[in-house]
């Protein structure tokens, strides 16, 4: 396996840590909507995404929590089995930037705490971005054997095209 593979699959590890952590502790929803009825999540969050989270989020609370922790898990283990990664890695994409923007978006700290600018969800977005348009993240992946059998789904798979060769496009002499 390559770094991406590696890559993919501790992204996708790390989901799977956050939604199996949601799983084990049936009082999450609960404590979710209470944490959220108190403020928590949206207080910290810019002013445009405070009313998208008050309009939308708040009220459905409970069920909100019952989808994240199942997008967590999913996203998860497509990234580990690399099954459809390329749409787990928008997937991760889009809940890691959801969850950095509830928790105030980037911004520097005073160096006197945790990093505030470069922190779990940002690494998170930023790597999901890698492998959503990485071909060499998609190795030894169930997408790979999917184009190996139906190869007009190359592109979309593997970010790759069909019959483009070796590793990476490159054909080799």
């Amino acid at each position: 396996m390559n770094a991406m593979v590696w890559v993919r699959v501790i992204v996708g590890a790390v989901w799977i840590n956050a939604g199996l952590e949601k799983l084990l502790n049936p009082s999450f929803p609960r404590q979710f909507a209470d944490s959220l009825a108190a403020g928590g999540f949206v207080g910290g969050a810019p002013p445009f995404f405070q009313t998208f989270m008050l309009d939308n989020i708040v009220p459905n609370a409970e069920f909100i929590s019952q989808f994240v922790r199942a997008a967590e898990l999913m996203i998860g283990l497509a990234l580990i089995l690399g099954l459809l990664a390329n749409f787990a890695a928008l997937g991760s994409i889009v809940l890691s930037a959801m969850i950095l923007l509830s928790q105030g978006g980037v911004r520097f700290g005073t160096g006197l705490g945790p990093p505030e600018f470069l922190n779990m969800n940002l690494l998170m977005t930023l790597l999901s971005v890698i492998v959503l348009f990485s071909a060499a993240a998609k190795y030894s992946s169930f997408d790979a054997n999917l184009v190996r059998r139906s190869p007009a789904l190359s592109l979309l798979l593997t970010n790759r095209r069909a019959g483009g060769g070796s590793r990476g496009g490159r054909r080799r002499n």
